[in-house]
């Protein structure tokens, strides 16, 4: 357990929309940021909720001081979730390599910025 990876984990959300991030500690537990709830400390169990997860990326054992330091620092200094610059992808993220960032919001912007472009160019 102590040279076991720290897991960067999705499933499906269960809205139907979207994949839905965790972090998974060595011991099995996890750790996520909801809208509700903001940041909580679950079993795979609770994250999966009935749902098959994958494993998106390995944070190697040896890094695992800092990944337990910004979760210190984040449960010390709660951030309010917001949809576009602080959710569960974002979360994950910032944890396990310091930068927040949303492929999945990304993503988003991208297609709608296409949409808004072709509906301005087909009104011309």
């Amino acid at each position: 357990m102590i040279f076991d990876s720290i897991l960067v984990i999705a499933r499906p959300k269960k809205t139907g929309v979207g994949i839905h991030f965790g972090v998974q500690f060595p011991d099995g537990t996890v750790y996520d940021y909801t809208l509700n709830d903001g940041l909580r400390r679950l079993s795979l169990d609770r994250f999966a909720d009935g749902e098959q997860f994958t494993v998106v990326r390995q944070i190697p054992w040896h890094l695992a001081h800092i990944v337990r330091a910004r979760l210190d620092q984040l449960a010390r200094n709660p951030r309010k979730y917001d949809l576009l610059t602080w959710n569960c992808e974002t979360f994950a993220e910032w944890l396990t390599s310091g930068v927040p960032k949303s492929n999945q919001i990304n993503g988003a912007l991208v297609l709608a910025g296409i949409v808004v472009t072709l509906a301005f160019l087909t009104r011309a």
